[in-house]
């Protein structure tokens, strides 16, 4: 057996040699810690590879600006197609529009298009995407079909259904003569022009809110449908009191876009009745386009788009709060 004095200075040994590695931990601990903080210190890098991903958008934004700002110091002049000189007559040309029948004229008649081209829409667009959503054959057969509108150029949809609602050959009186209905003047007729416009505009963009609509119905659990039939909700109810507070969100999202696209309306109302007949249909965009490039008014013009831009925002800016709050309501 050793002396105790050896066990001893073992132990001591020991007790030293963990002292050590301990303090060699400490350091080294203490060394990553001053280095990671140096390089969070150090200026980051730049990653060209991002920047080159993201300046095609930002190069595209930059441009609608530059066209926003251009077209509202153009409305604070008196520019117009061969004057040479170009003075700055601040709010004169909103001053002059506001004094004319016709402009008040443009207003309603943007606003009466707009709002009821999309609330038809919306409301078809949650019928059909119910139907789309059943198991019917006819409604899986039709489900592509239905997109056919979408990917028209407006302007053939503007020509197909001027010559559809032509009152002498068109189709559509042909079929009304069949079942002992007279002729329409469709969009010859004052009475009727801001009709047959919403109509096509709904022919035209239904499909989109069936698409958007079609895909939050899909997106609803279907054990919260097999729990309100449990606690006895029939077809109407599951629907009223389940499905449609659920795809709100979907049905105020895609109005946002078909409100912003139906007050900005230009190629279909123009090719059809190019603002008439009269004023009737004379909205916004086609009443500044007559403006500037007919009557090369372009300082009135852009006034008239002014108008038209502020009209816009206002209607998504609202159109988006509700959204937001209905998303609120719904989670």
């Amino acid at each position: 057996m050793p002396p105790p004095w050896i066990s001893m200075s073992v132990e001591m040994y020991s007790s030293g040699l963990d002292a050590i590695v301990t303090l060699q931990s400490s350091v080294s601990q203490l060394a990553s810690a001053q280095d990671g903080a140096a390089k969070s210190a150090s200026p980051p890098r730049l990653d060209w590879w991002s920047i080159a991903a993201i300046a095609p958008a930002v190069l595209i934004l930059l441009g609608f600006l530059f066209l926003f700002f251009y077209g509202v110091f153009q409305s604070l002049t008196d520019l117009k197609f061969g004057r040479p000189l170009v003075h700055f007559i601040g709010l004169t040309n909103y001053a002059a529009l506001i004094k004319t029948d016709d402009f008040w004229n443009s207003v309603r008649a943007t606003l009466v298009y707009a709002g009821s081209a999309v609330l038809a829409e919306a409301v078809l667009g949650v019928a059909l995407a119910k139907l789309f959503a059943t198991e019917v054959f006819l409604a899986r057969v039709m489900r592509p079909v239905i997109l056919l509108p979408l990917v028209l150029p407006p302007m053939s949809v503007a020509l197909m259904w001027t010559t559809m609602m032509d009152p002498q050959s068109g189709i559509l009186n042909y079929l009304l003569s069949l079942v002992g209905m007279g002729r329409f003047a469709w969009i010859s007729d004052p009475a009727t022009a801001m009709i047959s416009l919403v109509l096509i505009d709904i022919w035209t963009y239904t499909p989109f809110f069936t698409l958007i609509i079609f895909a939050g119905l899909q997106g609803i659990n279907e054990e919260i449908r097999e729990a309100a039939r449990v606690n006895g909700a029939k077809g109407w109810a599951t629907f009223l009191y389940i499905e449609l507070p659920l795809i709100a969100p979907y049905i105020l999202i895609a109005a946002v876009f078909r409100l912003i696209e139906s007050l900005n309306q230009f190629d279909i109302i123009f090719g059809t009745t190019q603002g008439g007949p009269g004023n009737s249909t004379s909205v916004l965009s086609v009443r500044a386009y007559i403006t500037a490039f007919q009557n090369l008014a372009f300082g009135r013009g852009a006034a008239l788009m002014v108008v038209n831009w502020i009209i816009v925002l206002a209607g998504a800016f609202l159109t988006v709060k509700l959204w937001r709050y209905v998303r609120q309501r719904v989670s």
